[in-house]
């Protein structure tokens, strides 16, 4: 799952940062990719430390899933950041009533990131934490 997450995140990081100039794609883009290269190695070390590719056992996936869910919610929120800054960028170029379509656009696109965001959060954790037996 923490594949996924990382090639996803990947994905649309490197959309997001498709029409930015050198420097804002240096900055914001490089922080992204140290956010998910960290995520990917420390959740395989500790993958490797747990024994999770040898015996699955209910205890090591929730070990490992102590990590990758928190990241998770990083990365996102990460992820939202950079969606608003793209639509804020893009509305500060228009006319009036334009930049307030745009800015409402925003708002109601980040409360539907965050409920979808939600869904998959209780996704992600089922697949860490199982609720039931």
């Amino acid at each position: 799952m923490d594949f996924i997450l990382f090639g996803l995140f990947a994905l649309m990081g490197g959309c997001l940062l498709i029409g930015l100039s050198r420097k804002e794609k240096k900055w914001i883009g490089g922080i992204g990719g140290l956010m998910a290269l960290v995520f990917i190695v420390v959740s395989q070390i500790i993958k490797l430390q747990t024994g999770f590719y040898g015996e699955w056992s209910q205890e090591v996936s929730e070990t490992v899933g102590q990590w990758v869910v928190p990241c998770f919610l990083v990365l996102g929120i990460y992820l939202l950041g950079m969606i608003n800054y793209r639509w804020i960028k893009a509305a500060l170029n228009k006319e009036l009533w334009v930049k307030w379509l745009l800015l409402g656009l925003d708002i109601l696109f980040s409360l539907v990131y965050i409920w979808f965001g939600g869904f998959v959060l209780f996704i992600v954790a089922f697949t860490y934490f199982p609720f039931a037996p």
